[in-house]
């Protein structure tokens, strides 16, 4: 069905809406304040080390989704500020961010992917468990516009549901595709109403055709903890923009 420019306008804003206040119940109820940042910060880190080590010119870097701050903030720290974006739907987690490291209030936008817009193009991107967040034309849209707001030879860190999830809490499938992704919508839990896809391998290296993968796409699992059963997994993947052949 063709969707109309207005129509498609009203679901992301509704969805957006919806988005924002669930996380904002989560970051309200402390969700992330006391967890470490996750493995891959360190791989983030490592890599953009190595890659502007002798740069003589400011870095650019955007966080999308920062969150709370659980793995967006220890990136400012190692990188000194140098001009990393942070990005989130959730007020509520952006004021936490800003209560607790004032000094980082002038990076920090409380806006959606969807509306953000950039003069410059950056020399990294970081979206850690974000763009799994919506149908697949909405996750689509969100790796198109990494595309263009990336810089040539600029770097992509993604880490995003893996299709071999166990998935906990009931839900229905709404989308399932033949290279083994599907989306689903939560029933209950902390997401209930909220679409949320899972990747395949195979989708994932279709998204990116036009990029090269310089790391990944690795798959990376861990137990829930009790009482919650089950196996939680993610794909994790650092990719390159390249010079099109087309």
């Amino acid at each position: 069905m063709d969707v109309s420019k207005s129509t498609k306008n009203e679901f992301e804003i509704n969805l957006n809406t919806l988005t924002t206040r669930r996380w904002n119940q989560e970051y309200a109820n402390k969700r992330y304040t006391t967890e470490p940042s996750i493995p891959f910060t360190q791989t983030i880190l490592d890599r953009l080390e190595k890659e502007h080590e002798h740069a003589s010119r400011t870095v650019r870097g955007l966080y999308v989704g920062c969150g709370n701050g659980r793995n967006y903030v220890p990136i400012t720290a190692a990188r000194k500020l140098d001009n990393i974006v942070g990005i989130d739907s959730s007020d509520v987690a952006i004021s936490q961010i800003q209560k607790k490291h004032p000094k980082l209030a002038s990076h920090l936008v409380f806006e959606t992917f969807e509306a953000f817009e950039s003069d410059v193009q950056f020399d990294y991107i970081i979206a850690i468990q974000v763009f799994q967040h919506g149908v697949l034309q909405n996750i689509s849209r969100h790796f198109d516009k990494v595309k263009r707001l990336l810089r040539q030879d600029g770097l992509f860190f993604l880490r995003v549901n893996s299709a071999t999830t166990d998935i906990y809490y009931k839900h229905k499938v709404i989308e399932r595709e033949e290279n083994g992704g599907f989306t689903i919508t939560y029933e209950e839990g902390p997401k209930r109403d909220l679409n949320v896809h899972f990747f395949s391998r195979d989708e994932l290296l279709e998204f990116f055709t036009d990029m090269r993968f310089v790391s990944g796409p690795g798959e990376c699992s861990e137990l829930r903890k009790s009482p919650k059963t089950g196996t939680w997994s993610q794909w994790e993947s650092v990719l390159r923009k390249v010079e099109s052949d087309k």
